[in-house]
């Protein structure tokens, strides 16, 4: 069982009431995705399921991580070279 999305090839990444049909017992590595997935994937799926979905964007704010600079630094990607506490520019 994974708590992050999976690098590697795993047998499954669940979504508890999204595709949790697929988790079998023949599924030994299974990922449940990520908490930003697992907040919008349950909401996504039933208006997908009620009204159809064509297009959407979706924006999240997170708490720090640990990837992340306390004080300014120097970094190749400008957006991560701010201060956690400074930063409110989206990133991936």
């Amino acid at each position: 069982m994974l708590s992050v999305p999976a690098k590697d090839n795993i047998d499954a990444t669940i979504v508890l009431g999204v595709n949790d049909e697929k988790l079998t017992s023949d599924v030994k590595c299974v990922s449940n995705a990520s908490c930003t997935t697992n907040c919008l994937a349950p909401i996504a799926k039933t208006l997908n399921d009620v009204f159809g979905i064509e297009q959407g964007v979706m924006t999240t704010i997170h708490a720090y991580t640990n990837d992340q600079n306390v004080a300014d630094m120097i970094h190749s990607d400008l957006r991560r070279a701010r201060a956690a506490a400074a930063n409110m520019i989206p990133t991936t």
